[in-house]
């Protein structure tokens, strides 16, 4: 458990699911948020969605500057049925309609996220401590599949999420516990030892960064 006092509940109806297993969790475009996350701000930009078994229907977006609720330099958004509502905030430049996902930076600082929980809202951050500052050692060492790595921090946990065979994803939380991978094509598994704020982390994460910031273009 978390070592900061933040306790995760697991009622029966959450337990119900997580232990099923989240098996067809299929990445969607969508054009509205209304029927989606009713509690999304108005002029969102909503760029991805999922279907999560036996949790209904969960989105990822942004709010770009400029957006009321968007803060100084906007932020990403996670909103569903099925996980505690979320932002990412980038760390090195502001977000756009067209420019719209955050790039974990080694040399400008971590990017802020802010999961809510029912108890409190639980801060983190997100970085990619394999890589360099240095801009050369940072391109070569980008070349490597350890070093493309992305650690998020909250809660008192530590998850990586790292590319596996091609075209995978696979994230490890504390003590080498696997809370979620692909498992081919589109289709992805959550285990059943994740609950609301491993699927929040995970989920705010991949749908807010690139996927070029824990996949490389060699070693796999």
């Amino acid at each position: 458990m978390p070592d900061d006092g933040f306790r995760t509940t697991r009622p029966r109806q959450l337990a119900a699911w997580m232990d099923r297993r989240i098996r067809d969790l299929r990445p969607e475009q969508v054009l509205t948020a209304a029927d989606f996350a009713p509690d999304l701000p108005p002029g969102a930009v909503v760029s991805v969605a999922w279907r999560l078994d036996g949790a209904g229907r969960i989105i990822g977006g942004s709010l770009p500057r400029g957006h009321p609720h968007g803060g100084a330099w906007g932020k990403r958004v996670l909103r569903g049925e099925g996980v505690w509502p979320a932002e990412m905030y980038p760390s090195d430049r502001e977000l756009t309609e067209e420019l719209d996902l955050v790039e974990p930076s080694a040399d400008t600082g971590p990017a802020r996220i802010v999961v809510h929980s029912p108890l409190h809202d639980i801060p983190g951050l997100v970085d990619q401590p394999g890589l360099p500052t240095d801009g050369r050692a940072r391109l070569i060492a980008g070349l490597r599949r350890d070093a493309r790595q992305i650690r998020i921090r909250a809660g008192g946990r530590i998850w990586w999420i790292r590319a596996t065979r091609m075209f995978g994803v696979r994230v490890i939380r504390d003590h080498g516990v696997g809370v979620y991978h692909t498992s081919g094509g589109h289709q992805a598994v959550f285990s059943a030892e994740a609950d609301h704020l491993d699927v929040s982390v995970v989920l705010l994460t991949l749908g807010s960064i690139p996927s070029s910031a824990y996949a490389p273009i060699l070693g796999f």
